[in-house]
C-alpha cells in the first residue's frame, strides 16, 4: 500500500478526484479530504503497472490541476 498527501494549495480537489476515477480500475483507491490536504491510499495495484502506478497517479493529478488553474485564469490549455 502506498500513501500520498496532496496539498490543496497546489492540487485541486477535482484533479485528485479525477485521477482517482481514471486509475480506479488499476488499484483500490481511498481519498480522505481535509481542509488543507487530500490523503490518497493506493492499495492492491494491478501487477502489470504496480511499479508505475504511484508516479502515473501523481502526474495525472498534477496535470489536471494545471489545466484547471489555467482554465480558471483564462489561459489556453496545455499543448493548445
Amino acid at each position: 500500500m502506498v500513501k500520498v498527501v496532496f496539498s490543496r494549495h497546489l492540487y485541486r480537489l477535482e484533479a485528485v478526484q479525477a485521477a482517482a476515477e481514471v486509475y480506479a480500475d488499476f488499484a483500490d483507491i481511498g481519498l480522505e479530504v481535509g481542509d488543507d490536504e487530500v490523503r490518497v491510499t493506493l492499495a492492491d495495484p494491478d501487477p502489470e503497472i504496480g511499479d508505475e502506478l504511484y508516479d502515473a497517479f501523481c502526474n495525472h493529478a498534477l496535470f489536471e490541476s494545471i489545466v484547471g488553474h489555467r482554465a480558471e485564469a483564462g489561459q489556453a490549455e496545455v499543448g493548445g
